[in-house]
């Protein structure tokens, strides 16, 4: 199969988060094989989030210290939020910064302690081409999960089972795959005395623990968190639970079982290697066939940073951009529940839809957007709507129309058409198009700038 534009372009658009005009040049010299090896050596090095101090010093806190965490956490973690969006538009490890995105939705958390959810950002970073087993128990180890699923109420004269029962039907075996309501609680037994200590660490409280013998997934014994842990990574269903995962948001979201059951039974005997698992994904013949290209709706916030990268987005008051993923439906470190967001058709309403497909314009023409966030309960009475507040953005087109400057008007036509749209284009009307450019621009470079703003308005824009 030969390695043409569309399938360069399909590969960075999966495993990062795509590429700009200018960098198309030199990669379309390189073959399927060198581009991915490229793009997993650029991810090897890992550069951890570092926007945020550590509140406790690696000191114990007071209860006055934490009420203050408290009030000034949600502020910081949108900072937090803004400081992350950079990383992952300048980075060159593209794809790690994919996958600790990917990991930010599956393992869902919103711990109200900004310090703790950077120090699990950063635990899925480390994590996220390694081992899934090695990235489960950090992250079943992790303060801010341990908080957000009330783990630390888990006590042995008082089981909880919330975080049992996630483990199991979000993060490794999926909804109702071979546990039981009894393996939930024996489970939660195991978990008791888990905990986060007031430096905001995990700590093992040992007089919580209950170390009573215990019967999980047809095995008996005096098991721990650990050993819990340790007998699900065993079932091939955590295997199938996560490639499937893996595969509706890398690939496609209607799964081909064939493929699913060859990447799940070598993720299995790999022990659970994710870099082996997406290499095998990458360099698959069948990962670039026309049904798995452009068929993917892109999410708000790598929506965000393609016009970041494209266009040179930035926002007067960055917080705003904060209003703006709101509206699109998806602030990160704010997931709606600890099932992440569903993604894909679910991004697309009456509301985000237009608002997407007026991206370019607001950018381009008018320096800002008209937002609206929706009210954060659904029973919000309508004298509580939240006013339509514009937020001030500012972009640099140059560096994209250079790129066309030697062309002509209908070869910026078609080169803007292939750069810009991985899904099928011939419905485009290539007349209206050029018409629309034609009768607003004043010199070659506005009339590129307003060529590509045509093409983002579109829907096909929206598919990756």
């Amino acid at each position: 199969m030969s390695f043409t534009q569309k399938h360069l372009q399909h590969l960075h658009l999966r495993a990062g988060f795509g590429l700009i005009p200018s960098e198309l040049k030199n990669k379309l010299q390189q073959d399927r094989e060198t581009s991915v090896e490229k793009i997993f050596k650029a991810s090897k090095s890992i550069q951890p989030l570092e926007f945020l101090e550590d509140p406790t010093k690696g000191k114990e806190v007071g209860d006055l210290r934490i009420l203050f965490m408290l009030l000034k956490s949600e502020g910081k973690t949108q900072d937090l939020n803004c400081a992350w969006i950079e990383k992952m538009t300048v980075t060159s490890a593209q794809l790690r910064e994919k996958m600790t995105l990917f990991w930010h939705n599956h393992f869902a958390t919103s711990a109200p302690f900004a310090w703790l959810m950077q120090v699990q950002n950063n635990t899925l970073r480390k994590n996220a081409l390694g081992s899934f087993r090695e990235l489960l128990f950090a992250v079943a180890h992790d303060p801010a999960m341990i908080i957000y699923l009330n783990n630390q109420q888990n006590k042995k004269d008082a089981p909880n089972e919330n975080f049992a029962r996630e483990v199991m039907e979000l993060f490794t075996l999926g909804e109702g795959n071979i546990y039981t309501e009894h393996d939930i609680k024996e489970a939660a037994r195991a978990f008791t005395g888990w905990t986060v200590n007031k430096r905001g660490v995990f700590e093992f409280e040992e007089e919580e623990h209950d170390s009573g013998e215990k019967i999980f997934l047809g095995r008996t014994g005096n098991f721990t968190g650990d050993d819990i842990l340790n007998i699900i990574l065993e079932e091939k269903q955590t295997a199938y639970f996560i490639t499937t995962k893996i595969y509706k948001h890398f690939v496609n979201a209607k799964v081909n079982t064939a493929h699913i059951e060859i990447l799940a039974e070598e993720f299995y005997a790999s022990d659970y290697d994710i870099t082996a698992l997406m290499q095998s994904i990458f360099l698959s013949d069948w990962f670039y066939d026309d049904e798995n290209i452009g068929c993917i709706i892109i999410s708000p916030v790598e929506l965000i940073i393609r016009y970041k990268k494209l266009t040179a987005l930035t926002f007067k008051n960055e917080k705003e951009m904060l209003k703006l993923q709101r509206v699109l439906g998806q602030v990160l470190f704010f997931p709606p529940n600890v099932a992440g967001w569903p993604g894909n058709t679910h991004w697309i309403d009456s509301t985000t839809l237009p608002l997407r497909l007026q991206m370019p314009y607001y950018i381009l023409m008018q320096g800002g957007f008209n937002l609206q966030p929706k009210p954060e309960f659904e029973d919000v009475p309508e004298t509580n709507v939240i006013a339509v507040k514009k937020a001030k953005v500012t972009s640099n087109w140059k560096s994209f129309a250079e790129t066309y400057s030697s062309k002509n008007k209908t070869e910026i036509t078609e080169h803007l058409i292939d750069v810009l749209v991985q899904s099928e284009s011939k419905r485009i009307n290539r007349t209206e198009l050029e018409r629309f450019a034609e009768a607003t621009s004043a010199d070659k470079e506005e009339y590129i700038i307003k060529s590509a703003s045509y093409i983002m308005s579109l829907p096909e824009f929206q598919l990756i």
